[in-house]
């Protein structure tokens, strides 16, 4: 089964900081790094190297970083022929690293926002019943709908991991088979507010399916991950191992990424994802983007330790 992401790729410049600078103030790093990330490239690699056979739809710029990008994709065993080189710079992000591994990020979207509608339903084409779709908040509605509406037609299973939050997904749920977001995303997604309690981020979730996703998983970070299906009355919870939080970029797309293809491959949700959450868990101990997220002999191992353990 193929796993088609379509998301964006950057190049990460990481600084690590003591705290975030003053206005008007200039500060010197602690540690700097370069990195190729974006949520769908840190998807699609997570995906690969967790077995999934991988195909990305992304767009770069007509620049050697875009050109890099490509060929470390194509160096993972991701296949890269829908992806879309434009005129101009391939899309960068300044992310400010805390003593904690929290993170502030600011990045530009020069490739990505030119993916239009005709590159999402081009994408979608050769998807199969059972195939997989995985896709950000970072593309605009117009594509997320149509793309998802194509998807569906074609009986693909559809994933939606919708981060930043650009527009109302109100009449979209019913066309998405798993939401995959973090507590903040849960809230505003579910029209709440301040989900401290572990019963309101049951009502926030089942909000969700009753409006017609069929499955929300929710990213807790250190508290580890929730799984809500149709009919469960309480989330399934999936505890995650200390870590030592270096860095937490890319976490949840690590997560996200090795869910999928752990999905794709027939393991039962609930093990899926105590997969992916402890992937997540190695991924922030680690500086960078692509770099930090784990290797397939690591996504062995792990998997391996779960199943002697009997996870989750």
């Amino acid at each position: 089964m193929t796993i088609l992401v379509i998301g964006n790729s950057v190049v990460d410049r990481s600084y690590r900081v003591k705290r975030l600078p003053r206005p008007g103030e200039t500060m010197i790093a602690e540690e700097t790094q370069v990195d190729f990330g974006g949520k769908g490239l840190n998807q699609a690699v997570s995906a690969a190297r967790a077995g999934g056979r991988v195909a990305f739809a992304t767009a770069v710029g007509d620049d050697v970083h875009g050109r890099n990008i490509l060929a470390a994709l194509r160096g993972e065993g991701i296949d890269v022929g829908l992806a879309t080189i434009r005129p101009g710079p391939t899309d960068e992000a300044a992310i400010f690293v805390m003593p904690d591994g929290e993170n502030s990020i600011v990045c530009s979207i020069h490739s990505a926002r030119h993916a239009g509608v005709d590159v999402g339903l081009k994408s979608v084409e050769a998807l199969q019943p059972g195939d997989w779709l995985v896709m950000q908040g970072n593309i605009d509605r117009a594509v997320s709908e149509q793309t998802l509406v194509a998807a569906r037609a074609s009986a693909a299973r559809t994933v939606v991991n919708p981060s930043p939050i650009l527009f109302d997904y109100a009449d979209l749920w019913a066309f998405i088979d798993i939401a995959i977001v973090n507590a903040v995303e849960l809230a505003d997604l579910a029209g709440l507010e301040g989900l401290t309690r572990p019963q309101d981020i049951d009502a926030a979730a089942q909000r969700l399916l009753a409006l017609g996703c069929g499955m929300v998983v929710v990213t807790l970070g250190a508290s580890g991950a929730r799984l809500y299906e149709a009919g469960d009355k309480d989330g399934r919870i999936i505890e995650a191992q200390p870590a030592a939080a270096i860095d937490s970029t890319g976490a949840g797309d690590t997560c996200c990424g090795v869910f999928v293809a752990a999905l794709a491959q027939g393991m039962e949700p609930e093990h899926a994802l105590a997969l992916g959450v402890r992937s997540a868990a190695l991924s922030v101990s680690r500086l960078g983007s692509m770099a930090a997220l784990p290797t397939t002999k690591e996504l062995a191992q792990i998997s391996r330790e779960l199943a002697a353990a009997g996870s989750p």
